[in-house]
């Protein structure tokens, strides 16, 4: 019996080349999206340090004031600009998902595909095995009977 071939091995290799490429975009994005929260976080917490530092000191000026207001917008506009950015990077996460789930279900319906044909090979192996098994068995038990009867003299 012929070796176990599965004709569509080259598709499904392809396939998983694409759906891992899918997945480099989707942690890529991820990543990023991750840097944007990180720079919103790191501008508050500078924002409130600021603040902090100068509730704290004794002598406030009203340069300090204005100077600690025109931070804070500078911040908001920032973070603003920055949820901005996390928003899109969000919707991009989101759509980039739904192309690696459906590259998986491609991958995944020519696995099972390989893995029906592959139980059908093996159990045709497997019969064929048996057949073998049967003939040689029959085939033994034939010599047998023909050298164990009477011969005519």
């Amino acid at each position: 019996m012929k070796k176990f071939e599965f004709r569509l091995r080259r598709v499904m290799d392809w396939r998983r080349t694409q759906a891992s490429v899918e997945e480099m975009k989707l942690g890529r994005l991820q990543t990023e999206l991750r840097d944007i929260e990180s720079r919103i976080a790191c501008a508050r917490a500078e924002q409130s340090d600021s603040e902090r530092a100068i509730l704290e000191s004794t002598s406030i000026t009203a340069d300090t004031l204005s100077a600690l207001d025109s931070f804070k917008k500078s911040v908001a506009a920032e973070c603003t600009r920055l949820e901005g950015l996390a928003s899109a990077g969000r919707r991009r996460i989101a759509q980039q998902l739904a192309i690696v789930v459906a590259r998986r279900r491609d991958t995944r319906l020519l696995e099972k595909i390989e893995a029906k044909k592959l139980a059908a090979w093996t159990g045709e192996y497997w019969q064929e095995i048996d057949r073998q098994a049967e003939e040689a068995y029959a085939s033994r038990n034939h010599r047998s009977a023909a050298g164990s009867a009477p011969r005519a003299s």
